[in-house]
């Protein structure tokens, strides 16, 4: 079985798979034709492309609200991401049929198929512009209203060292403000740097790396494996559902990694190599969808919405037991400043927001 979504990696997996049989079982995840990012539609079509079985589960808004919690609880950390919805409910259907399913994680980190690699590897550029033509540029986008990704990766692309520059990429607000949400003695000095003395192990790994290659091989080492790997793990076996990730290969990892950037991203083109592969095996219709990701563009909006009710009740309570670790006070400015509109401070408040749940399910 594998879970699918309208894209290209999952489409492959099943493309790969027909070379071995038929009737495979395929399960999606969906919001409703209402959505513009639902992807059931797409699904069933790449299944029937391929003489395959689609399954499709159908999640409202009542649904996600009432499981976050119990989500968190399984999960044992705070994880922060929309994805974590999907997978849960995908899984809990997959598993009514099968034991095993395949899932598409990996072609994304390996080949560039994030925004943010795009930054990496036409940063170059940037810092190429003598400091006259990148200065004003960087002011003009530093005083936007919210713009929170693009005034974050603009500063990354002006720092000097490669290390630093990667960990304000990573970062969804600077390690500074981090340690300035935690009460006195709770963290040691510097905390929100320490990942800077964790990559040091990769620095000789790194040596004769590109820039996206080096960034790449942290992905690889550290969001990969801690992040996304881990909740699909948990949440899987929440429902007994073995899962696997055949693009994870350590013959294909392996061989990627040594792969230079333009066969990743090329004249603009995310996972460029990947997407030839897929010329081969997947119909122009699929190859041209918009990458949605089991819509979690979806997901994602209600978590705003839905924490944006919250926020005010966990944030404001100076009774709240993240506070027995955060200042009340620093933490509630990122909440004004969000409200104002001042700045999109989202992800860090919805995290503070599962942070809470997470503490009242332990």
């Amino acid at each position: 079985a594998v879970a699918i979504s309208g894209g290209v990696d999952s489409g492959l997996l099943l493309g790969l798979m027909k070379l071995y049989g038929d009737s495979w079982p395929t399960f999606t995840v969906g919001y409703g034709e209402k959505f513009k990012d639902d992807e059931l539609a797409d699904a069933a079509e790449t299944a029937k492309i391929f003489s395959a079985k689609n399954v499709s589960v159908e999640l409202d808004r009542e649904t996600f609200e009432t499981s976050l919690a119990q989500i968190v609880s399984y999960l044992e950390e705070p994880v922060s991401t929309s994805s974590i919805v999907p997978m849960y409910f995908v899984s809990q259907r997959a598993r009514q049929d099968v034991k095993v399913a395949l899932i598409g994680q990996g072609p994304d980190e390996l080949f560039g198929g994030y925004r943010r690699h795009l930054g990496v590897r036409y940063g170059a550029y940037w810092r190429a512009l003598p400091q006259w033509v990148r200065n004003p540029l960087t002011a003009a986008i530093s005083t936007l209203p919210r713009n929170e990704t693009l005034k974050r990766g603009v500063y990354a692309l002006n720092i000097p060292d490669r290390m630093k520059r990667y960990q304000y990429v990573f970062s969804i607000i600077p390690g500074e403000t981090i340690d300035g949400l935690f009460q006195e003695g709770v963290l040691p000095p510097n905390a929100g740097d320490k990942a800077l003395e964790f990559w040091g192990d990769f620095a000789d790994m790194m040596e004769n790396a590109d820039e996206l290659a080096g960034f790449q091989l942290l992905e690889m080492r550290s969001s990969l494996p801690d992040e996304l790997l881990m909740f699909a793990d948990k949440l899987s076996m929440a429902h007994g559902l073995e899962v696997r990730v055949p693009y994870l290969d350590r013959e294909v990892v392996e061989y990627v990694e040594r792969l230079p950037a333009h066969f990743k991203v090329r004249n603009g083109t995310q996972k460029w190599l990947h997407r030839q592969v897929c010329r081969d095996f997947l119909p122009k219709a699929i190859l041209r969808r918009k990458k949605r990701g089991f819509a979690v563009n979806v997901v994602d909006m209600w978590l705003r919405d839905s924490s944006s009710k919250k926020m005010e009740g966990f944030l404001m309570d100076d009774h709240s037991l993240m506070y027995q670790f955060l200042q009340p006070e620093a933490t509630q400015r990122l909440l004004k400043e969000h409200i104002s509109k001042k700045s999109d401070n989202y992800k860090i408040l919805s995290s503070l927001v599962v942070f809470e749940q997470w503490l009242r399910t332990v």
